[in-house]
């Protein structure tokens, strides 16, 4: 969510001189955070108290007022939350909220216990509910906000979000660069990026490649599997499955690569799998275009509106459909060409200006 609302502030700053805009954060230490001292119509404001007290006090009191705690006499016109949160606000001060998912309803397993507690606390329905407007991020996700908290479609307007990504700015562009344990996958591998919780639905991808090395035979002329991302709710159910795997030698499990070695992987891999069982978005397939990797993707959730065409759609509760698309993929060059050009036009739909231009026309609405 950070770089989500770093970039879209700053597309928003850059278009917008007429409107005042204080950002508020609270920590008892102080931050590193940007300040956006270089746009003169841009404050921020740092308070100390502690998050705990300040969150059940928000969820409970009612009080503080965040506008308030910003403004002695000046009335705060609009307040923009990029995420759900805590948030108490005047009666007068309209309330503009975006929300990237509900996974949180849908998959609660994948949450720790604090998280869980964390998200019924902020009451979502509720907050929704006193919002003015709603920004959802696909129109899955717009959907999902109607079928699960009855929230009416005229109160919500789909932006799609921007993308930030230069592979030609790789650090470790020379494999010389990088550590061993990189260096040990090769290249030409099957590559899937991001979170490694239970609703990614690893554990069919790799009984999926377990079955496409019976196709091939050749164990020799098997690509690897590497799965990275985020230590996630899957984990070690992955590490145990891996473990008893015939073919533990040829899958490589990465936990939390930085964004380094996330460039890395994607330059040099020969296909991106992606069977996700729910996303509200889901950038990854949108980053392997970027890198010139055609991608296999879930048929499910927000994933065929994201991708556009541009990817080799499966179904994620089909083991034997995903390991036909990798076997098709991986050998079939024509379409392979194919989907990583369609891919790198998909991309020209996703910009920070586009979407801070869409979420301004939202705040001019109310």
């Amino acid at each position: 969510m950070g770089l989500y609302t770093f970039n879209l502030l700053r597309a928003i700053f850059s278009l917008d001189k007429e409107n005042e805009y204080h950002i508020f954060y609270n920590a008892r230490r102080r931050l590193n955070a940007p300040e956006f001292k270089e746009y003169g119509n841009v404050a921020v404001h740092h308070f100390q108290w502690p998050n705990r007290f300040l969150n059940l006090s928000l969820r409970f009191l009612r009080r503080p007022k965040i506008d308030k705690l910003i403004f002695d006499e000046k009335r705060c016109d609009l307040f923009f939350m990029p995420n759900l949160n805590f948030a108490a606000l005047s009666l007068d001060t309209k309330l503009v909220t975006v929300v990237h998912d509900l996974s949180f309803e849908h998959f609660p397993e994948c949450f720790s216990y604090k998280t869980r507690l964390w998200h019924r606390l902020i009451n979502p329905r509720a907050l929704l509910y006193r919002a003015d407007h709603i920004i959802a991020i696909s129109e899955h996700t717009r959907d999902d906000l109607n079928e699960t908290y009855q929230v009416s479609a005229s109160k919500m307007t789909v932006v799609y979000p921007g993308l930030t990504i230069d592979p030609g700015d790789n650090a470790y562009g020379d494999d010389g660069a990088v550590s061993a344990s990189l260096r040990m996958i090769g290249s030409n591998y099957i590559l899937y990026f991001g979170a490694l919780d239970a609703r990614k639905n690893l554990e069919s991808l790799v009984e999926a490649y377990e079955l496409y090395a019976t196709d091939v035979g050749n164990k020799g002329s098997l690509p690897n599997l590497v799965l990275a991302g985020a230590r996630g709710s899957a984990t070690l159910r992955l590490k145990k499955q891996i473990a008893k795997s015939k073919l533990r030698d040829k899958i490589f499990l990465l936990e939390n690569p930085s964004e380094e070695e996330k460039h890395y992987l994607y330059l040099r891999a020969a296909l991106f799998v992606y069977p996700s069982f729910y996303e509200g978005f889901g950038f990854p397939p949108l980053e392997a275009y970027a890198h010139s990797v055609p991608a296999i993707v879930s048929s499910a959730s927000s994933m065929p509106e994201v991708c556009g065409g541009a990817a080799f759609l499966v179904n994620p509760w089909n083991i034997v459909e995903i390991k036909e698309g990798m076997r098709i993929m991986l050998n079939d060059t024509a379409l392979r060409k194919k989907y990583i050009e369609a891919g790198k036009k998909r991309l020209e739909q996703f910009s920070w200006q586009k979407c801070a231009q869409e979420v301004l026309q939202v705040f001019k609405k109310l």
